[in-house]
């Protein structure tokens, strides 16, 4: 049964809510507020309950929270370069708030984005997810189509597993462009138990999105091998991170994105990333129904005021984010996430959680 309660009081006067879904010995917490992850609390090897994402303890962190702490990223996530995108022949403009001269996009807006808007629930009848829902109309944040978006998480235990499964869909009136995802951090020892470098990952990709110096790629599709992207064998997060490396400058360390494999436009979800923590013995796999898998260890993160008064730095966390392939739209041959009225946008993330024993 999902349980709800006060998050707290926007600016406007609008309640937030927040809502929590147990099973077991495991717990998922949503709020309406950017059809955000506020928490997932699950067990360890040894049956110690930890939460495993980073966050904040009340509504004020999530108002101003460039870290994007859990939140649903939208209508088109990631960087777009020029801040404009062509659908059909008409050339959209979108908020130019990145980059040298802040020339590019991120994450649609980062004031009115998907997660900075206020979602409304919409009753389900299973007893373990919850549906949420947000409308932008035509011409809003710069693309066409009156839109709803749809966000349902789910959390289910099985056997001695848990798993959360993300729905995003978007339907349109018009044909337009959505490239949605969730911006959970992981720290799988507990979100305040420091540093996350040391997590060991593993990534199905056998090439990687190299980025120019304004962070979005460069239109190449290179090979891991020989790379510090190379993570096909399991590896600590943090292992080649001194390498010499253009990419790495670039990006203040890896905020890259990578080609999962076997990705067809069927919708169905195949694994992305499997990531353990040898402390907790809590393992992590992420399935994902997307092209790519944006790979971000919290490379720029400073938030002294995070979650049950823990203070976040640089490698406190690392997010993995299903998506289309950033700057998409501007690579023709790349896949494209278009939603048309005859075929609504939808991708699909699965996280599985369980431990392991230590030999």
């Amino acid at each position: 049964m999902v349980e709800s309660s006060i998050l707290g009081m926007l600016p406007d006067g609008s309640c937030t809510m927040k809502y929590t879904i147990p099973v077991g010995n495991a717990a998922l917490t949503v709020t309406d507020f950017g059809a955000t992850v506020l928490g997932l609390s699950v067990p360890d090897r040894d049956g110690n309950v930890d939460d495993i994402v980073l966050g904040f303890s009340g509504l004020e962190g999530y108002l101003d929270d460039p870290a994007c702490y859990g939140a649903t990223i939208g209508p088109v996530a990631n960087r777009t370069r020029g801040a404009e995108l062509t659908i059909g022949s008409q050339t959209y403009a979108l908020e130019r708030n990145d980059g040298p001269d802040s020339a590019n996009n991120l994450h649609s807006s980062l004031t009115k984005g998907l997660h900075k808007r206020l979602w409304e629930r919409i009753e389900d009848e299973s007893d373990d997810s919850l549906t949420l829902a947000c409308n932008l109309a035509d011409g809003e944040l710069g693309l066409p189509g009156n839109r709803r978006f749809t966000a349902t998480f789910s959390l289910v235990e099985e056997q001695d597993c848990y798993r959360v499964d993300i729905r995003y869909r978007c339907e349109s009136d018009k044909e337009t462009f959505v490239n949605m995802t969730n911006h959970t951090y992981f720290n799988l020892a507990g979100h305040a138990s420091g540093s996350a470098l040391d997590t060991v990952v593993a990534i199905d990709a056998d090439s990687f999105l190299p980025i120019a110096g304004d962070h979005v790629p460069d239109g190449r599709i290179l090979p891991v091998a020989g790379t510090p992207f190379d993570f096909r064998t399991p590896k600590a997060l943090g292992q080649d991170l001194g390498q010499a490396s253009v990419q790495l400058e670039r990006g203040h360390g890896i905020d890259h994105c990578f080609c999962a494999r076997g990705w067809e436009p069927d919708g169905k979800l195949r694994n992305a990333l499997s990531a353990h923590d040898s402390k907790s013995g809590r393992t992590l796999d992420i399935s994902v129904t997307t092209p790519g898998i944006q790979l971000y260890p919290g490379n720029w993160l400073d938030d002294p005021e995070g979650k049950d008064g823990t203070s976040y730095v640089a490698g406190a966390g690392f997010a993995a984010e299903a998506e289309y392939f950033p700057d998409c739209a501007h690579h023709p041959s790349w896949p494209q996430p278009v939603c048309m009225p005859e075929k609504p946008y939808e991708i699909g993330i699965s996280w599985m959680l369980g431990t392991y024993v230590q030999r």
